[in-house]
């Protein structure tokens, strides 16, 4: 049996573009045999959820420097959360905003 973490965070805390960016990928994505949507981002794992979305921490344990499609506000939430031992970031909207770390526009 294998134990992992996950964060939460307010969705206010990516960028409105990229937050727009990967709201438009989880809308286009299709679903395989299994009713599973596939979210095709270059860099990372989504994982829709009703009110936001997961994205996995492991390209953060992979890499040293931050992916161009990937946003330096994303990259040291990631990096952050991976340092602390999380497996997944849940993106809520509906969860209050952190005074740790930086938020940007609703939309």
């Amino acid at each position: 049996m294998r134990r992992s973490a996950m964060f939460t965070l307010s969705t206010m805390h990516i960028p409105l573009a990229e937050r727009q960016k990967i709201e438009k990928l989880i809308r286009a994505a299709p679903r395989d045999d299994d009713g599973r949507l596939h979210v095709a981002h270059n860099d990372l794992v989504i994982e829709p959820h009703l009110y936001g979305f997961f994205v996995h921490c492991g390209i953060a344990a992979c890499q040293a420097a931050d992916p161009p499609d990937i946003s330096p506000q994303l990259w040291a939430l990631l990096s952050a959360a991976n340092a602390d031992g999380a497996s997944w970031l849940l993106f809520d909207r509906d969860e209050p905003p952190s005074s740790c770390w930086p938020t940007f526009d609703a939309g």
